[in-house]
């Protein structure tokens, strides 16, 4: 069953909303809204959301974290133009042309990232950088200051969610904005009698800045059994074909097992008995299911290493093509079938 136009809508705008890491506070206050009232929902002094669903049986805690790959203002030159650094992995193969928001203590301020017309271009992309400038539309340090512009502020891809096709979505943020949509599905339609455990669901911050902004929530609840939800990689398209894995859009979420950041000490093995049992679920119920072993990434499950008593965990992925860029893209159908596998592990003893 595809998600309901007015279900999409709630993605939009979770899509929509700012959230780089540690300014996740829009987001969570969103998801909080839309959340019922029998969810005990607090938020830690880090910014991570947790929400008490209820139910009987072991504490389980699934987790998608909030914030975006996006950059933050590092100097504003005398011309009126902006230097930045990067918060994340963000594309800079992307950057060069994009529109952005740039979002102030005055509000949300357009902006785009300068690029060289082509008539004067010699390099196929900016891979430097340093030659990265972001235009406000200023002529001095003066008029971008009165615009209430000032170091720290941050910015986003300005890249609302858009329909392809039957199924598809793309748009900024969908790495881990899907995430936590799957979570928000579960909370306002699971009923804590159905659930074969006692539900947390976490929804973390800074995942894309250093992987364990997860870890104060996880401490505070002690799961004995964990679950990541996150993007993947999807390798279907014609310059990544043959690579790593066969993932693509359309076939199903990813069972994860294994990922790592060579050299970042950045790394996540599953449980093995537990990631037997999402396979199994997912056949006995019919929800087609991809393999995942992937180079480059890692996930807020990897923090798991550091609670208190450690946990079992695995990881459920959602196949995104064009990460941490503008154009993220996903297939509903996915999502979709990623909430009926995860509604099915919750109903029974993991």
């Amino acid at each position: 069953m595809m998600i309901e136009k007015s279900e999409v809508g709630i993605l939009e705008k979770l899509v929509e909303l700012p959230g780089v890491p540690g300014r996740e506070g829009q987001v969570a206050d969103f998801i909080r809204s839309s959340l019922p009232s029998i969810c005990d929902c607090r938020i830690d002094h880090l910014g991570n959301l947790i929400v008490h669903v209820g139910g009987k049986g072991k504490r389980v805690m699934l987790v998608a974290h909030m914030d975006e790959v996006g950059f933050i203002v590092q100097r504003i030159l005398d011309n009126g133009f902006l230097k930045i650094e990067r918060m994340g992995g963000t594309s800079i193969r992307a950057l060069p042309g994009s529109r952005l928001s740039l979002w102030t203590s005055k509000g949300c301020l357009p902006a785009v990232a300068g690029v060289l017309p082509q008539h004067l271009d010699s390099k196929e992309f900016i891979s430097d950088f340093s030659r990265v400038f972001i235009d406000v539309g200023t002529f001095s340090k003066e008029e971008t200051l009165a615009l209430g512009v000032s170091p720290g502020d941050v910015l986003t891809w300005n890249s609302p969610l858009k329909t392809l096709g039957k199924s598809l979505v793309c748009g900024k943020a969908l790495d881990d904005r899907l995430g936590c949509y799957c979570l928000m599905q579960l909370a306002r339609n699971v009923k804590p009698e159905e659930l074969a455990c006692d539900l947390y669901l976490t929804f973390s911050v800074q995942e894309e800045s250093i992987l364990i902004g997860s870890v104060a929530a996880i401490n505070a609840v002690e799961p004995e059994v964990l679950i990541g939800v996150d993007g993947t990689f999807a390798f279907d398209t014609p310059d990544l074909q043959g690579q790593q894995s066969d993932i693509r859009l359309g076939s199903g979420p990813a069972v994860k097992w294994m990922d790592a950041i060579r050299g970042k000490l950045a790394a996540f093995v599953p449980n093995q008995a537990l990631t037997n049992l999402v396979c199994e679920t997912a056949q006995k119920r019919n929800i087609p299911l991809q393999d995942e072993i992937s180079i480059g990434m890692s996930t807020a499950a990897t923090s798991v290493i550091y609670v208190k008593n450690g946990a079992r965990a695995c990881a459920i992925s959602i196949p995104i093509r064009y990460h941490h860029t503008p154009v993220e893209m996903a297939d509903l159908r996915d999502i979709e079938n990623t909430i009926a596998l995860l509604r099915g592990l919750l109903t029974i003893d993991l």
